[in-house]
C-alpha cells in the first residue's frame, strides 16, 4: 500500500468503511427483523417502531466505526505533515535537523523527499555563503590593512607623500574595486539560469581571442591557435565569460610570452585547451586552483592584481552548463581545459 497514491488509499478506506456499514447494517437489520416477526410475532406499527429504534442504534455504531477508520487514516496522514511544519519552522530559524524519514512512495512520501532535497540545498547554500563571507573578509583584510597603514603614516607625517606612494595606494584601491566586481560576478553566476542555445563554438573562441588581441600585444604574448568546427548547446554569454577568465589569467600570470589555444572534438565532447607558461603551480594543487581565493603564491596578487576568484567563477559557470573544467601542469607549463557535450546534426 506504500506505493499507492493518497487518492487510491482514501478511496480504499472509504470503500472499506462503506462496505462494512452496508453489509453489517443490512445483515444485522435483516436478522433483527426476522427475529421480531418469527420469534416474537411482532408486526404492524410496533414492528416499525422497534425496527426504527434498532436502525438508529445500528447507524450510531456504524458511524462510530467509520469515524474511527477515517480518524486513524487521517492521523497517519497528518503526522508527516506536522513533521514537515516543525522542520520548516526549524529551518526558518537557521537550524537544519536530520532529514525526514520517507516510508512511502505516495504524494506525502514524494513531498517529504522533495523537502529533504530542498533542506539539503539550503544547508549547502548557507555553508557556501558563510564560507564565502569568511573568505571575502580574509581577502579584504590585507589591502585594507595596507591602505590604513599608509594613510595613518601620511596623516602622522611619518611617511612623506611621493608619486610612488600614491601609485601604491591607487593600485590597492583598484585591487579592492576588482575584487568587489568579481564578487558581484560570482553572485550573479551562482544564480544564473539563462537558457542555452546551439552555438558554433569555433566562432565564439575566435571572437574571444580577437577581444584579447590588444591585451596580448601589450603583454608581449604571441598567440597560436588551432580551432576545429563544432556545435555545443550552451549559453553564449556564459561560454564567453569562461573563455575571458582563462585568457585573462594568461595575461595576469604569463611567464613564457606565448599562449596556444586548441579547440577540438574529442569523442562526444568539444574540448577547449589553453596552453602557456605561467607562474609556478604545485602539480598536486590542480584541483585547488578552482577554489575561491586560492593562490599558489600569496604575493602574486600584489604583482598581478588578481583576486583569486576568476577560476572559481569559471567553475561555477561550467558546472551549471553540464560541462567540465580542469588543469594539467608540470608546475610551469599549464594546460587549462574545459569540455562541453557535442550537439549532433540530427539534434539541430
Amino acid at each position: 500500500m506504500s506505493k499507492m497514491s493518497l487518492l487510491v488509499k482514501l478511496a480504499i478506506v472509504n470503500a472499506l468503511a462503506l462496505g462494512i456499514v452496508v453489509f453489517w447494517s443490512g445483515s444485522t437489520i435483516k436478522d433483527y427483523a426476522c427475529l421480531l416477526v418469527n420469534d416474537y410475532g411482532i408486526n404492524g406499527p410496533l414492528f416499525n417502531s422497534e425496527l426504527h429504534v434498532y436502525f438508529l442504534q445500528i447507524s450510531i455504531i456504524a458511524f462510530s466505526i467509520v469515524f474511527l477508520l477515517h480518524f486513524l487514516f487521517l492521523k497517519n496522514l497528518i503526522k508527516p505533515l506536522n513533521k514537515l511544519t516543525q522542520y520548516a519552522a526549524f529551518i526558518k530559524t537557521g537550524v537544519y535537523p536530520e532529514p525526514l524519514s520517507v516510508s512511502s512512495n505516495d504524494e506525502l512520501g514524494k513531498l517529504s523527499d522533495a523537502f529533504n532535497n530542498m533542506a539539503l540545498t539550503l544547508k549547502k547554500n548557507d555553508e557556501k555563503r558563510d564560507q564565502m563571507l569568511k573568505d571575502i573578509s580574509h581577502e579584504l583584510r590585507t589591502p585594507l590593512t595596507n591602505l590604513n597603514g599608509y594613510l595613518e603614516g601620511l596623516q602622522s607625517g611619518i611617511i612623506k607623500p611621493t608619486p610612488e606612494l600614491y601609485g601604491i595606494l591607487l593600485e590597492e584601491s583598484r585591487r579592492l574595486s576588482r575584487m568587489a566586481e568579481q564578487i558581484n560576478q560570482l553572485e550573479g553566476w551562482t544564480n544564473f539560469h539563462q537558457e542555452g542555445r546551439i552555438l558554433p563554438v569555433q566562432k565564439v573562441i575566435e571572437d574571444a581571442l580577437e577581444s584579447f588581441t590588444v591585451a596580448f600585444e601589450k603583454s608581449g604574448i604571441s598567440v597560436n591557435s588551432s580551432i576545429q568546427n563544432g556545435t555545443v548547446y550552451v549559453s553564449e554569454d556564459a561560454l564567453k565569460q569562461v573563455l575571458s577568465i582563462m585568457l585573462e589569467n594568461v595575461c595576469f600570470y604569463d611567464e613564457g610570452g606565448w599562449v596556444k589555444i586548441i579547440g577540438k572534438i574529442r569523442g562526444d565532447v568539444y574540448r577547449i585547451e589553453v596552453h602557456n607558461d605561467g607562474q609556478f603551480i604545485i602539480p598536486e594543487h590542480t584541483g585547488k586552483v578552482f577554489e575561491r581565493f586560492y593562490r599558489a603564491d600569496s604575493s602574486r596578487t600584489v604583482r598581478t592584481g588578481g583576486s583569486g576568484l576568476g577560476l572559481s567563477i569559471a567553475k561555477e559557470i561550467i558546472t551549471m552548463m553540464d560541462g567540465r573544467i580542469g588543469l594539467e601542469t608540470d608546475g610551469n607549463e599549464h594546460l587549462f581545459w574545459t569540455e562541453f557535450p557535442i550537439t549532433k546534426k540530427e539534434e539541430i
